[in-house]
């Protein structure tokens, strides 16, 4: 009787342990198989987003193409600054000028971007540019690479979020990223537009001028 109970015993263990085993084996499957699904998804999207972004977006890249494109846009732009209950103006602070950014496309010279009275920036080469036609704004991309260069077309939704600014036909924005997390925006319009914002210059702000010499 002793010997038949083992043996009951052994072989409801055996039992017990081949479900656990059964189960186990089971989940793994489920798991590997929902593993391989969602890798598979994300490929899929990834390969959909380049399409779609190759799709709606035209690349311009090389020194002779990045010109072409270039020499659509105007050649010189003027800096337009926010000035707390004047609005939009030209703002020419002390001892300098107000930001003028010109574009570099003459031949046997790299398509660039030179920017006089622009807080430090200098002159740069654009060694491409992508162009999205859905909204038809512009990047360029900037060597050595200094923050975002956009051109945006002046339109409803534009107008809409500077309801008081006279912009019209295209905007240049130039962002950059400073110390502390905080970020630098610059607006430029087509210098043929200066005409339509007020000048500003520091010294008539202040009831002391300038303060005498360039104390550089």
């Amino acid at each position: 009787m002793a010997d038949q109970a083992g043996q009951t015993g052994q072989t409801g263990h055996g039992k017990a342990s081949g479900r656990w085993i059964v189960i186990v084996l089971f989940t793994c499957a489920l798991m590997m198989w929902g593993i391989v699904l969602l890798v598979g998804l994300r490929k899929r999207a990834e390969r959909t987003g380049m399409r779609e972004t190759a799709e709606i977006t035209d690349t311009a890249s090389g020194a002779d193409q990045v010109k072409l494109w270039m020499r659509s846009l105007p050649e010189k732009w003027v800096k337009v600054t926010l000035v707390e209950g004047q609005g939009y103006v030209l703002y020419v602070p002390c001892y300098s000028g107000n930001g003028l950014l010109s574009t570099r496309t003459i031949a046997d010279s790299l398509p660039g971007l030179s920017c006089e009275f622009c807080d430090s920036l200098d002159d740069y080469t654009v060694t491409s540019i992508l162009r999205n036609r859905k909204d038809s704004v512009w990047q360029l991309r900037l060597d050595p690479p200094v923050g975002t260069v956009r051109i945006l077309p002046v339109n409803d939704s534009l107008l809409k979020a500077f309801p008081e600014a006279p912009f019209k036909d295209r905007l240049l924005l130039w962002t950059r990223p400073l110390a502390g997390g905080r970020v630098d925006s610059m607006i430029f319009v087509p210098k043929s537009q200066e005409t339509e914002f007020e000048t500003l210059r520091a010294e008539d702000e202040n009831p002391e001028g300038c303060g005498g010499t360039d104390p550089d």
